[in-house]
């Protein structure tokens, strides 16, 4: 992805929260590198001190945790043209605990997660990204974990298409199959039952 094309995918992403000058999001732009990743490459690893904050240019990538038995659990997905940090761990300034991988070949615009802060610190407007950014944070979350207190399995997944759309159709079964809570071959036979079913 070219310069130009960066600034006005991270513009229009921003600018739905804050009327932000153009010369800052040109400078963001500038002051970030480039990192590819292959599928199951890490972004952030558990345990990891120093936080970057990266703008999707291509890919997807995953966060995860690891549970109490050493199993994986995908958290969640983020998707061409967001941002990506692992980002409680990023504000109360400690160690990862949730990870970032790869689920497809990946690029991201990559900086410092102060840069993030320094950006919050320098207008009001900024301030209003970072509020606003941190409530849909607050708000996804919430949804997800009402997700598995009110819903059934094949319901999940319902919501699921509905909330990623094509763009899950690159993603692994049993990683899509661990962010619904169930194992990969449930996940085949609920993809039937919905298939067959009457709307």
């Amino acid at each position: 992805m070219s310069a130009a094309e960066a600034v006005s995918g991270i513009a229009a992403y921003l600018g739905r929260f804050a009327r932000l000058p153009i010369t800052d999001i040109e400078s963001l732009v500038a002051s970030g590198r480039t990192r590819v990743l292959e599928p199951g490459e890490s972004f952030c690893r558990l345990g990891q001190k120093t936080h970057e904050v990266g703008y999707i240019q291509a890919g997807i990538v995953r966060y995860l945790v690891i549970l109490p038995d050493g199993t994986e659990s995908t958290k969640d997905f983020s998707f061409k043209g967001g941002f990506t940090v692992s980002f409680g761990s990023a504000v109360l300034q400690r160690p990862a605990e949730v990870a970032i991988e790869a689920v497809t070949k990946t690029e991201i615009l990559v900086w410092p997660y102060q840069t993030l802060m320094d950006l919050y610190d320098s207008s009001m407007e900024w301030q209003k990204v970072g509020r606003k950014i941190a409530e849909l944070l607050y708000v996804r979350k919430e949804q997800r974990e009402l997700s598995f207190l009110q819903l059934d399995a094949a319901a999940r997944l319902r919501k699921m298409r509905n909330q990623f759309g094509t763009e899950a159709d690159a993603i692994p079964q049993y990683l899509l199959a661990s962010y619904l809570g169930v194992r990969p071959q449930s996940l085949s036979r609920l993809k039937k039952r919905i298939a067959t079913s009457p709307r």
